[in-house]
C-alpha cells in the first residue's frame, strides 16, 4: 500500500502552512479538509491523483482550518462518511454557532479567510471515540483522544505506516521552518491537557508525526514531543510574567512577541515569520493562555 500523501491547501494563499492527508487502502480517506475558502485546491489535487471517490472524510477537530470544507467536500463526494468527535458533530450539522464563535476572533475577515461553512446531513456523520477504528480495507486509522488545543480533538494513527496525524495537538511548524509554535486559541485551550496529550502521543511510539500545520516533522518523534512541550511551557512562562503586570491582551501579546524575538522565531526570515503568524498568531495564542490562567485561578479560588 502507498504511503499517505500530503495535499497542500494553500490556505490564505500561502504554501506549506495547512495540509490534508490522503490515505488509501481498499477504501480511501481524506484526513482534514482545510477551510472552504481553498477547497478548490484540495479538489484539484484529488482529481490530479485520480481520486473520484472518498469513503471517509476525517477531521481531527472542527476548527475552520481543519473542518471548514467538510460540508463542501461531502457534497462533492456523496459516498463519504464524515468522522468527527461526538462534541464536534452537532457543529458540523448546524455550523451557525461555530461560525459565530470564530467571528469573535476574526471579525470582518471571516469570509475572506474561511469562505463560509456548509452544513452536513446528520446521517452522513459518524461520531468517533477514543480508540475507535476507521476501517479502510487492509488498512485502518485509530482515533487517539488528544484534548488540550480543543476538548474535542483526536489524532489518528495509520496502521500501515505507523504515522500519526496529530492535528493541532503538537502545535504548528510550517513547512521549511525548524521551530514549533503552540496553537492555543480561546476558549478551550488547556495547558495541562495539551501537555498530557503530547505525552500520550509519545507513549504510543508512532513512527513519525505529521502535523496539519505542516506535514512530517523535521525531527524524530521523541525530539518533536520534547520541543513541543518545551515551547508550550516557555510561552506559559512568558505570559505569566507579563500578566503579573496586568491582564491587558495587547500589552501581554507585545511582551510575549519581544520574548519570542530573542529565541529562534526572532531569527526567522520575514516570509517565514509571516507564514508562522498566519498559521497561529501571537494575539490568538496569548488570548488562549490568558483565558486558561483566568479559569485556573477561578477554580483554585472556588476550591
Amino acid at each position: 500500500m502507498s504511503a499517505p500523501t500530503v495535499i497542500d491547501t494553500k490556505m490564505h494563499g500561502l504554501d506549506g502552512i495547512t495540509g490534508t492527508f490522503l490515505v488509501t487502502g481498499d477504501g480511501t480517506a481524506l484526513v482534514e479538509t482545510g477551510p472552504k475558502s481553498v477547497v478548490h485546491n484540495v479538489v484539484g489535487a484529488l482529481e490530479e491523483a485520480g481520486i473520484d471517490r472518498l469513503d471517509w472524510i476525517v477531521v481531527t477537530h472542527i476548527h475552520l482550518d481543519h473542518a471548514g470544507a467538510a460540508g463542501t467536500l461531502a457534497q462533492r463526494f456523496p459516498e463519504a462518511t464524515i468522522a468527527v468527535h461526538p462534541v464536534g458533530a452537532p457543529h458540523l450539522v448546524d455550523p451557525a454557532k461555530l461560525w459565530s464563535s470564530a467571528s469573535r476572533i476574526y471579525g470582518d475577515d471571516m469570509e475572506r479567510l474561511w469562505g463560509g461553512i456548509d452544513p452536513i446531513a446528520p446521517e452522513r456523520i459518524k461520531t468517533i471515540d477514543d480508540g475507535d477504528i476507521i476501517d479502510l480495507g487492509g488498512r485502518s486509522l485509530a482515533a487517539v483522544e488528544t484534548p488540550g488545543h480543543a476538548s474535542h480533538h483526536h489524532a489518528y494513527l495509520d496502521s500501515e505506516t505507523g504515522i500519526m496525524f496529530t492535528g493541532d495537538a503538537m502545535g504548528v511548524s510550517p513547512q521549511g521552518i525548524n521551530a514549533f509554535r503552540p496553537a492555543t486559541p480561546p476558549p478551550e485551550f488547556d495547558l495541562d491537557a495539551t501537555l498530557s496529550s503530547i505525552q500520550k502521543i509519545r507513549r504510543i511510539e508512532p513512527t513519525a508525526l505529521w502535523l496539519t500545520h505542516y506535514g512530517p516533522t523535521d525531527v524524530g518523534v521523541d525530539e518533536a514531543c520534547a520541543q513541543a512541550t518545551d515551547v508550550l511551557n516557555q510561552w506559559a512562562g512568558w505570559v505569566e510574567k507579563a500578566r503579573s503586570s496586568g491582564n491587558d491582551l495587547d500589552q501581554v501579546t507585545a511582551s510575549v512577541q519581544r520574548a519570542a524575538a530573542q529565541e529562534l522565531e526572532g531569527a526567522l526570515p520575514e516570509d517565514d515569520a509571516a507564514r508562522m503568524e498566519m498559521t497561529t498568531s501571537y494575539r490568538m495564542n496569548v488570548s488562549g493562555y490568558l483565558r486558561y490562567f483566568d479559569k485556573r485561578e477561578k477554580a483554585q479560588q472556588a476550591s
